[in-house]
């Protein structure tokens, strides 16, 4: 059946199983497969990730420490993240899974030294949670969990917290909002509260992102439960309320929109699907409530999440024309047309709904994230580089697009004739969203072809650079070493893309995905559900 999607093929199976998907028959299924003892027992794919993480760490180290990011090819430092050092926060925790203890040290001595409560810069606040206090919070964990080495100053572990408590009370301004949704900025130097506004039909609203204001639940969470102040978990629910109780009601049921009038709460557009401004809500759904699914709200939150994924089999999860081995995730216009592309970051849906389908024994569900992962795969596999593009678009079932312009375009139909889809943005920024999914499909299949596919992007990602310039992002896949190169490496390539690598060839009790989970910017936090600790046999 061309052009008609997998997903769809399998939605009588998911039908049968609806009435069991609200309430799970136990909360406490094993998300990792059971692996044999001793696999990827010192393997050699693991030292050589660990290998290039010090090697980019000298890089930064020499030339940029201890400003923000790294710029390879001008061999300086920017100051894109407030001035705090993000590389390094963002990055610690995968140096302390990684055993780097010379480096740890380095991060911990230069987080101790920064005051958080101060910037020159206007302080974003999705940034601010998912990079800093993630990354906070995460080496902390890793730290006090007696998985890792830990002969550091204590005081500095220590330090992690009170300073993760110090940074999340001066950005908590941002929800002194009629409603309690965070506003998306504050001057820590003014005070000021800068909210961000969108114009939909002539009129300009006071706005706040979705995946901003619905990312945020999982770090205050566990911020509030290794201090006890709840504050922070009051300002998560008082926002996820509005999210999970959509006004007015979305084009797709559970597939909300990506902006939010912070003064009424109500959706002001309604561009559904995986991608980027919605993603991390999606992602958080499901997470939050492994983390703690004895909480009030975290079980309102999976049966959304669950309303989402059925929704999404019934309207998004697509094949490109006469494709059908593919399935990718459509997002729509704002006004909640199908626009038969998606974005990069709509890849990690795969490990999603592994992580999803694995937790509450729904093999319906795991299967569309086992696809969902494969044809990201193919994505990137398509590419003169091996990595993978911005975007993607494809043709519809009667073999149209979206953008009329497409349609009669002899380069995209060739590319889609060929691959099933064509390149709408050729630039590769590092991108851990594939690289994620595949490593939760190697952790929750166990099939040992997924650390093959993680070692090709490994490999590519060393062999689309010079010596000189290890990790520069790419301005385009889709030419022979992706030249020209652009003068960045992000902060989340220390804290995404390197620890995902490197967790997929360690030994995988190593941050198992039954004791840990992790927030979008791979910052693992421990699971306070009774589950984590049956299955860490305590």
């Amino acid at each position: 059946m061309v052009g008609v999607s997998h997903a769809l093929l399998a939605l009588a199976a998911l039908r049968q199983v609806s009435a069991a998907a609200a309430s799970p028959r136990s909360t406490c299924n094993k998300v990792q497969y059971d692996f044999p003892a001793g696999t990827n027992r010192n393997n050699p794919r693991a030292n050589a990730v660990k290998e290039a993480y010090a090697r980019e760490w000298r890089q930064y180290y020499k030339y940029a420490f201890p400003e923000d990011d790294l710029l390879p090819i001008t061999h300086n430092g920017t100051n894109d993240l407030f001035g705090w050092g993000a590389s390094v926060v963002d990055g610690i925790d995968t140096a302390i899974v990684m055993g780097l203890t010379d480096i740890v040290e380095k991060q911990l001595k230069h987080i101790a030294s920064v005051d958080f409560t101060k910037s020159a810069y206007i302080v974003d606040f999705f940034d601010v949670n998912i990079r800093y206090l993630g990354g906070l919070l995460s080496a902390y964990d890793l730290l006090k969990s007696g998985m890792f080495h830990n002969k550091y100053d204590p005081k500095l572990v220590d330090g992690l917290l009170s300073q993760a408590k110090s940074l999340a009370t001066a950005i908590s301004p941002v929800f002194d909002t009629v409603t309690g949704l965070p506003a998306s900025e504050r001057n820590l130097t003014s005070g000021e509260v800068i909210q961000s506004t969108t114009t939909v039909n002539g009129k300009t609203y006071n706005s706040t992102n979705t995946a901003q204001a619905g990312t945020m639940i999982l770090e205050y969470y566990r911020l509030s439960d290794l201090t006890g102040d709840e504050s922070f978990r009051k300002h998560a629910r008082r926002a996820e309320e509005f999210l999970i109780n959509p006004q007015p009601a979305p084009t797709y049921p559970g597939l909300i929109g990506t902006e939010l009038d912070t003064d009424s709460g109500n959706f002001i557009t309604f561009d559904a699907g995986w991608q980027a401004g919605v993603d991390s809500f999606i992602e958080y759904l499901i997470k939050t409530y492994q983390y703690q699914p004895e909480d009030k709200l975290t079980p309102q939150m999976k049966d959304f999440w669950l309303t989402a994924v059925e929704s999404t089999v019934d309207n998004i999860a697509l094949h490109p024309y006469d494709h059908p081995e593919l399935t990718f995730l459509s997002q729509s216009d704002s006004n909640g047309n199908l626009m038969w592309s998606m974005d990069d970051y709509a890849c990690f849906a795969g490990g999603n709904l592994l992580l999803g389908g694995k937790y509450l024994d729904r093999p319906d569900i795991s299967d569309l994230g086992v696809r969902v992962t494969d044809s990201c795969h193919v994505w990137y596999n398509s590419t003169v580089t091996g990595l993978g593009g911005g975007a993607i678009s494809w043709y519809n079932s009667s073999n149209q697009a979206y953008d009329s312009s497409a349609d009669n375009n002899a380069q995209d139909r060739a590319a889609a004739s060929k691959d099933g889809f064509w390149f709408t943005n050729v630039g590769y920024g590092s991108y851990p969203e594939p690289l994620e999914s595949v490593f939760y499909a190697y952790r929750t299949t166990g099939e040992t072809r997924f650390q093959d596919y993680n070692w090709e992007t490994f490999l590519a990602l060393n062999t689309t650079r010079s010596a000189a310039v290890p990790y520069a992002e790419i301005t385009n896949v889709t030419a022979p070493y992706g030249l020209p190169l652009s003068n960045y490496v992000s902060s989340f390539y220390f804290a995404e893309v390197l620890k995902y690598l490197y967790l997929t060839f360690a030994e995988p009790d190593v941050v198992s995905l039954d004791e840990w989970v992790f927030n979008t910017e791979c910052h693992p936090m421990r699971i306070q559900s009774k589950c984590a600790q049956k299955h860490a046999g305590h």
